[in-house]
C-alpha cells in the first residue's frame, strides 16, 4: 500500500467509506470484492481507535445463552470460525475458565448445562478448519481443586455467591495482534482494488440539493484538502458519528428533520489494562467483582460485575471497566486515579493477582455506545446490536448511510449486511459476498504449526526461534518480504534495540508498504514494539532515525514524534 491521497480526487467512487477501524475496513474489503469502486479514508491511522483497544478476544457468543439469543450466538460462532480460518497466523483458540458457586444460576450444574447447550448450538464451529490447532474443543466442567489450580489466588468466597464449587471451561479465540489483524483487512481491501488513505479527515460534505455526493477531506500529513466524489458515502466512525454528521450543519438545505435532534448515541467509556507480567497459565479467567451501589432512591444494593483476565504473550490483559460518558469521544483519556481504582477493584476480586499500579504498562481505552444504565446495579448496559442508519429514510438525505458497531468479532458480518444494502441503494445487481470464503492478507499458511516449523528450519537471517515466531505470527505468508528487505539492506537485518523480536526491516516495511507515516504508527500498530508498553528510548530513537531517512524528518519533528508516542502510555506520579 502506498499513500497517495491526491489520487482519490481522480474519479467518482461507487462507495466512500469514512473510518478505517475494523468495521470500515471490513466494508471496504467486501465492497471491493463485489466489484464496487471503493475509497476508504481514516482521520488518524488505520485501527487507531476502539479497534486496537480490545481485550483481543474473538467471542463465540457464550454470554448470549443468558438471554437465549441463539441467533446472535450462531452469528458469533460463524464469525469466530471464519477468522480462525481467514487469519490462522493471527487468531488461535483460547481456553477460558469461569468459577462456579452454590448459587443456582452460577452453579456447576447450571454451567455444565450451559457447556452442553453451547456445544449443541456450535455444532459446526470447526467446519472448514483443516488445522487441528485452530479447532475449538468441547466445553467441560472441572472440580473445585482444578479450578483453584488454574486460577491460584482467586477469592474463594464472593459475597452473595458463596464458595467456589468448581469451574466451567470453554474455548473462544485470541488475537495475536488486534492491530495487525485490522491492518490485514485494510491490506485485503487494497489488494481487492480499494483506494485507501490514512490521516485524511472529513471536513465537509459535498452536496447536491438534499443528496450527499462526496466529502472534502483534509490531509494531515501533506496539508491541503482533497475532494472525493462518491455515489454513496458510508460513515463507520463509531462513537464519532454525531461529530461527522454535525458537518452537515453548513448545508441548510440538507440539515432538516431529525438531523437537528442532537446526539444519536449514548456513550460509555471502556478501559482495559496491560499488566507487564503473566498472572495466569494458559486459561483466560472470567471472575466476579462485587460492589455496592446506591440507586437513585438512595438505597444501597449489593451487585456484581464480570471482569475478564487474559494471558497474552508475556503479559496479562484485564478488563473491561465501563462508565457512562457525556463528553466528546476525542476527549476521554484515563488518568492515574481511574486506572488505580480499577487495579484496586481487580485485586479485591482476585487477591492472588496482587497487581501493583507500577506494573500497569499500558491502558487500552475508548468510548463505545450504551443503552443507559441498569437501575438495579448502576452498571452500564452496553449496546448489543449494531445500529444502521439510512439517512434517506430517517432524515430525507440521499447518498448517506451510517453504521455503529460494537463487536470486533462480528464486524465482517455487519459489513456483509451493509454492502447488501449499498448494492440495493446503488441499484446495482446483487452479488454474493466473498469475504466468508477468502483468507486475509498473510493468511495463506495452511496448518499454522507446520508452517511455523518450516520457517524455523530455514532459520532466516540466523534469527532466534522467538524472533522467527514473531515474524510468522505478525506477517503470516508474507514473512519472506520482510526477510528480503533485510537481505537487500544490511542495516535492516538487525533487531530493534531493546527488542528480542522486531526486525528493523519491519519498521522499513511499515513505512514503505504499510502506510506508516508517524512513529506511533510503527510502534503501536505495525509492530509489537509498543503494543504492551513503552519500548524504551533505544527503540524509539532507532525507529525515528530510520523513519527520518525514509520520510525526511528534521530534528524537531523527531523529538515531537517521540514525545507523541510516549504520551500514549500511562504515567504514575
Amino acid at each position: 500500500m502506498k499513500r497517495n491521497p491526491e489520487k482519490l480526487s481522480d474519479k467518482t467512487y461507487d462507495l466512500l467509506v469514512v473510518g478505517a477501524g475494523i468495521y470500515g475496513a471490513s466494508v471496504a474489503w467486501d465492497a471491493a470484492l463485489r466489484g464496487l469502486s471503493v475509497a476508504l479514508i481514516e482521520r488518524g491511522d488505520f485501527g487507531s481507535g476502539n479497534s486496537s483497544s480490545s481485550l483481543k478476544i474473538v467471542h463465540g457468543g457464550l454470554r448470549y445463552l443468558q438471554s437465549l439469543d441463539f441467533a446472535r450466538m450462531r452469528t458469533s460462532i460463524r464469525e469466530r470460525r471464519l477468522l480462525l480460518r481467514a487469519a490462522p497466523h493471527l487468531v488461535s483458540p483460547l481456553p477460558c475458565l469461569m468459577p462456579t458457586y452454590r448459587k443456582l444460576m452460577k452453579s456447576r450444574l447450571a454451567l455444565r448445562a450451559a457447556m452442553i447447550l453451547n456445544d449443541l448450538v456450535s455444532y459446526d464451529r470447526n467446519r472448514g478448519i483443516d488445522d487441528p490447532a485452530r479447532r475449538i474443543p468441547r466445553g467441560r466442567t472441572v472440580g473445585r481443586e482444578e479450578c483453584l489450580r488454574l486460577a491460584p489466588g482467586l477469592d474463594d468466597g464472593v459475597e452473595g455467591l458463596g464458595r467456589i464449587t468448581g469451574g466451567a471451561v470453554w474455548h473462544d479465540a485470541l488475537m495475536y495482534s488486534s492491530e495487525r489483524l485490522g491492518l490485514a483487512f485494510v491490506q485485503s481491501a487494497s489488494q481487492a482494488g480499494a483506494d485507501v488513505a490514512n490521516y485524511l479527515e472529513a471536513r465537509n460534505y459535498v452536496t447536491d440539493g438534499a443528496r450527499v455526493t462526496g466529502l472534502v477531506a483534509h490531509d494531515a500529513i501533506g496539508g491541503g484538502d482533497v475532494e472525493i466524489s462518491a455515489r454513496l458515502v458510508l460513515n463507520t466512525v463509531g462513537p464519532g458519528v454525531d461529530g461527522v454528521l454535525e458537518l452537515l450543519r453548513s448545508h441548510p438545505h440538507v440539515w432538516t428533520g431529525r438531523m437537528s435532534n442532537g446526539k444519536r448515541l449514548q456513550l460509555s467509556t471502556a478501559m482495559n489494562i496491560v499488566v507487564n507480567r503473566p498472572i495466569l497459565g494458559e486459561h483466560a479467567l472470567g471472575f466476579h467483582s462485587p460492589f455496592e451501589y446506591s440507586n437513585p432512591e438512595g438505597n444501597r444494593r449489593l451487585a456484581s460485575r464480570a471482569l475478564f483476565m487474559v494471558p497474552w504473550r508475556r503479559f496479562t490483559l484485564v478488563g473491561t471497566q465501563h462508565r457512562p460518558y457525556e463528553g466528546s469521544p476525542d476527549d476521554f483519556r484515563p488518568g492515574e486515579e481511574l486506572i488505580a481504582s480499577f487495579v484496586d477493584e481487580i485485586n479485591r476480586a482476585y487477591p492472588g493477582a496482587e497487581i501493583k499500579l507500577s506494573e500497569v504498562s499500558h491502558a487500552l481505552y475508548g468510548v463505545i455506545p450504551m443503552d443507559g444504565t441498569d437501575a438495579r446495579s448502576g452498571e452500564v448496559n452496553l449496546s448489543t446490536h449494531p445500529r444502521i442508519i439510512d439517512h434517506a429514510a430517517e432524515d430525507g438525505i440521499e447518498g448517506l448511510l451510517s453504521v455503529v458497531g460494537m463487536k470486533y468479532t462480528t464486524a465482517r458480518d455487519v459489513a456483509e449486511c451493509m454492502v447488501d444494502r449499498v448494492l440495493t441503494k446503488l441499484g446495482t445487481e446483487s452479488r454474493p459476498c466473498e469475504t466468508c470464503n477468502r483468507q486475509l492478507a498473510g493468511g495463506d499458511v495452511g496448518r499454522m504449526e507446520d508452517f511455523l516449523a518450516g520457517v524455523q528450519r530455514e532459520k532466516p537471517l540466523g534469527l532466534e526461534p522467538e524472533a522467527v515466531e514473531h515474524l510468522v505470527h505478525s506477517h503470516g505468508s508474507n514473512w519472506r518480504g520482510i526477510v528480503k528487505l533485510a537481505e537487500e539492506e544490511s542495516g535492516l537485518a538487525g533487531l530493534v534495540p531493546g527488542s528480542g523480536e522486531v526486525l528493523m526491516a519491519e519498521v522499513a516495511n511499515a513505512v514503505r508498504n504499510e502506510m506508516a507515516v508517524r512513529l506511533s504508527d510503527v510502534v503501536l500498530r505495525r509492530t509489537d514494539l509498543g503494543s504492551a508498553g513503552d519500548p524504551g528510548d533505544g527503540a524509539l530513537r532507532a525507529c525515528a532515525d530510520l523513519m527520518t531517512g525514509e520520510l525526511g524528518w528534521d530534528g524537531e519533528r523527531v523529538a515531537a514524534e517521540i514525545d507523541e508516542t510516549r504520551a500514549a502510555y500511562p504515567t504514575f506520579g
